[in-house]
């Protein structure tokens, strides 16, 4: 297997979730409960060695997250600084994020930049989102405003990927999502991956059910597919994660792809699983990851009064 189609390979289990929740005309600006009137004002991810990524969220008057300072506990002088930043539209809706890296030893390296943009149709919905180094995504919604398709692009060393996706939704919740993709090759027939995921949910509050995508700390992100293999891997939303499609939170994701070429098909599962704490206002204070029988991630959310 070259070089060039393991990392179109590696793109095709990438490029597929990502976006918002599934009526995009009413953005939530402020990530928390509006009911109970608490936002988001941190995440903190547990590391090895008792030490921690947090990151801190900071509001403008409008109590629209306009940046995320993201530093290592408990001595920040010694890892990676992070910076993201937000920018939104006279409509409030937002239109770009932009996360830079400083690495540690400071000046030791470039720094490191990713950048996510948002469009917006004449109904004031999603209609695409683009990812600085190459990717492309357009979405097509129902009449009740549901997210319903999506087509993903990118196109790398003179071959170009593709990708479409359609979605289920319970309520308010992403039930599942199928997808079918091609890995191009020079000459012959074209692979393709099918791949089905189906979720579950609690009854609770998901804070980040809305147009919100949150990076989780480096090396995560800054992808770059004209080089290399990765994903952008965020906490939520982006390119890579469908859990803010969801009004509560998701529980369980098992997923299924097959892989057919003239040498016949192959199949594959994962299984992700996640467990909560909450608050009083039924907002979860830690999520505990598990992929594959071995916890991959525990987060902890804390939150303020507005």
């Amino acid at each position: 297997m070259t070089t060039l189609f393991r990392t179109l390979l590696a793109l095709l289990f990438i490029i597929g979730g990502m976006y918002s929740c599934a009526d995009h005309r009413l953005a939530d600006i402020t990530p928390g409960s509006s009911q109970t009137r608490l936002r988001v004002k941190s995440l903190t991810l547990e590391l090895p060695d008792n030490k921690a990524k947090v990151s801190a969220f900071t509001y403008d008057a409008q109590g629209k997250l306009n940046q995320i300072k993201t530093y290592q506990t408990p001595d920040s002088t010694v890892s990676e600084l992070e910076y993201s930043s937000y920018t939104f539209d006279s409509q409030n809706r937002l239109t770009q994020l932009q996360h830079t890296a400083v690495l540690y030893p400071r000046g030791s390296q470039p720094n490191r930049f990713e950048q996510y943009q948002y469009f917006y149709n004449a109904a004031g919905q999603i209609s695409g989102i683009n990812y600085l180094n190459g990717f492309s995504v357009s979405m097509s919604y129902n009449a009740a405003n549901q997210l319903v398709g999506s087509s993903s692009y990118f196109a790398i060393s003179g071959l170009t990927l593709r990708r479409s996706e359609s979605y289920t939704f319970t309520s308010a919740n992403l039930t599942t999502w199928a997808s079918e993709s091609n890995i191009p090759s020079r000459g012959g027939v074209d692979p393709i991956v099918t791949s089905t995921t189906t979720y579950t949910h609690d009854n609770n509050v998901n804070p980040f059910y809305g147009v919100f995508v949150i990076p989780s700390p480096y090396p995560n992100g800054f992808v770059n597919l004209q080089f290399g293999g990765g994903s952008p891997n965020t906490y939520y939303g982006g390119i890579d994660n469908v859990i803010t499609l969801s009004k509560n939170n998701v529980l369980t994701l098992n997923t299924t792809s097959t892989l057919t070429s003239l040498g016949g098909s192959s199949t594959s599962t994962t299984s992700t699983s996640y467990e909560y704490e909450y608050n009083a206002a039924k907002l979860p204070i830690t999520r505990t990851t598990t992929t594959g029988g071995s916890v991959t991630e525990r987060l902890h959310y804390e939150y303020e009064s507005y």
